[in-house]
């Protein structure tokens, strides 16, 4: 079986740790409760979301951020790509 992906897709590594997967999905559940539409959401809420959630310290990362283990990897470059910012420790809120 052949796998082909459309020239226009952008494919992103998946997270590799599961117990990681699962910790942003509880974080990103807190912000949005499940039955929670994403109608209404604009791409700049999305982002501001996602760039809390990865600057949230794990254990897994001993004591690090998903945002700054991106960055030492893909570089600034990429996610400023992706318009992926850092939330200063005081300023991440989790709801």
């Amino acid at each position: 079986m052949k796998f082909s992906v459309p020239a226009s897709t952008i494919v992103i590594p998946c997270v590799a740790d599961k117990k990681g997967l699962e910790q942003a999905h509880t974080m990103l559940r807190m912000v949005l409760p499940k039955g929670t539409s994403f109608e209404f959401l604009t791409q700049w809420d999305v982002n501001l979301i996602v760039n809390h959630i990865n600057s949230t310290p794990r254990e897994s990362l001993n004591g690090s951020t998903p945002y700054d283990a991106a960055l030492e990897t893909l570089g600034k470059e990429t996610l400023n790509a992706f318009q992926l910012k850092r939330i200063d420790p005081d300023l991440v809120s989790n709801a």
